[in-house]
């Protein structure tokens, strides 16, 4: 019988209550892991937690619950300001952790999290969610069978205040870095090049970034974000000769769709002059594709938005000694894109 892995959480916030705490309550259920503890430093919502998903213990220091628990990972759901610390003192002390994104609000802290991760010897994944959809691990998946990759375009829009909202580092590196991860692990490669317009609309900082990259296989990419816009806005473009795919991930409500299209072969220079060439179209339903990944109903937006899986991911790197599908020295490399095209403004 495999090993049922002790689990720890720190940080019973939103996120936790929102995705992660259903997902580790349905994985539980199968005898994967048990709940071990859980922490806040509110230790009302710490104590909510353990009422509401039968954590055994709670704590409202994360020091005192990595000296006491024996814990084989841990879940590290703060506030990306506090992501850093939370996930040195888990590796110090020993223990697997999967922080919530973003990998440290600076690439200087990813890339030390990376060496810490390497020098202790431990798992340290990072978050990054956008990977983890089982919609989009099928639909690149496919586009690789059949085509190279030439361009990958990623959009990342919503209205919101963010000099309130993320009012300690940028939400370019703090939200944003969710749409820059995976432009760039769609495109498989390092950013050679950028050019990013960078916006102020109705805000005291920068709320707006558009960017155009080349990247060192030759893909190249673009970027859009925009916080002042009608609301959320999600999607993702992968092209090559014998195919494009355009995921779905949100347009003002929650999404998760793909179409497909096959190219023919055949040159298209006009619509208006030569016509549709009429390419062979695929529809792709991500609840469904989620459903069989999952052996779940996928109803669930944690479920068929990569929450569960991502979870599942960690505890089977765990299990194996394996690596996470964004281990922390990958999600550095996300960090230094980002601040790459911050740097790079035109």
């Amino acid at each position: 019988m495999a090993k049922t892995l002790k689990i720890g959480v720190i940080g019973a916030g939103g996120i936790a209550n929102g995705v992660h705490f259903p997902s580790l309550r349905e994985i539980a259920d199968t005898g994967m892991i048990e709940l071990t503890a859980v922490c806040d430093n509110h230790i009302e919502k710490a104590e909510a937690a353990q009422k509401k998903y039968g954590f055994k213990k709670l704590y409202t220091r994360h020091f005192e619950m990595l000296k006491e628990e024996e814990l084989d990972g841990i879940l590290s759901l703060v506030q990306p300001d506090k992501t850093y610390r939370v996930a040195y003192d888990c590796m110090k002390a020993g223990r697997n952790v999967l922080m919530e994104k973003p990998s440290g609000i600076t690439a200087y802290q990813a890339n030390s999290l990376a060496r810490t991760a390497e020098a202790t010897g431990v798992i340290c994944g990072a978050a990054m969610n956008r990977r983890a959809i089982p919609l989009v691990q099928y639909v690149f998946k496919k586009l690789k069978e059949v085509t190279e990759i030439t361009q990958v375009d990623g959009l990342f829009i919503k209205y919101s205040d963010i000099a309130a909202a993320w009012h300690y580092a940028s939400a370019f590196n703090t939200d944003i870095v969710h749409a820059v991860d995976l432009v760039r692990y769609l495109a498989e490669s390092e950013p050679e090049k950028a050019a990013t317009v960078v916006g102020r609309h109705n805000s005291p900082v920068d709320n707006a970034w558009s960017s155009v990259i080349r990247f060192r296989n030759g893909v190249t990419g673009t970027l859009r974000s925009n916080y002042q816009s009608a609301g959320r806005v999600h999607d993702f473009t992968i092209h090559g000769p014998g195919a494009t795919a355009f995921i779905n991930l949100g347009f003002g409500t929650a999404a998760c769709d793909a179409t497909i299209m096959y190219g023919t072969g055949k040159t298209q220079y006009s619509i208006s002059a030569a016509g549709v060439l009429g390419p062979n179209i695929e529809k792709l339903d991500g609840l469904e594709i989620a459903r069989q990944e999952l052996g779940c109903d996928s109803s669930a937006y944690y479920q068929y938005y990569g929450y569960k899986s991502e979870d599942i991911d960690f505890f089977n790197a765990i299990l194996t000694g394996g690596k996470t599908i964004c281990p922390i020295a990958d999600a550095a490399k996300t960090m230094d894109m980002v601040e790459l095209l911050l740097a790079s403004v035109i």
